[in-house]
């Protein structure tokens, strides 16, 4: 018994399977010039696994950005912190020593 030969379907041009990879990729959609070529397994792995990956990249970038983020803003949450109510105690202390605000009883 002979081993039966795939069946021929019409030939792809390869820089439409490159053209289609590659924009589809870009997009978020890796996979979609293997699915056109009819390599239905090599396209469905590359769509998930691309896929998967993009989702733990981005999440991954968000976490670190917001704990860089956090991290920069410390120093100038802390400068403001003491220095707003400095200055409006030195504003207040002036004024009342100035005489510009009678004291209130």
């Amino acid at each position: 018994m002979q081993p039966q030969p795939y069946p021929q379907s019409t030939p792809k041009d390869p820089n439409t399977a490159f053209l289609i990879e590659f924009v589809g990729g870009f997009f978020g959609l890796l996979g979609l010039g293997y699915l056109y070529d009819g390599r239905t397994n090599d396209g469905v792995v590359r769509l998930i696994g691309w896929i998967i990956y993009n989702v733990v990249a981005y999440v991954t970038i968000m976490l670190l950005l917001a704990v860089f983020v956090g991290l920069c803003c410390i120093p100038l949450q802390l400068a403001i912190q003491v220095g707003v109510p400095l200055w409006s105690a030195s504003e207040l202390k002036k004024q009342m020593l100035s005489g510009q605000i009678p004291p209130q009883f």
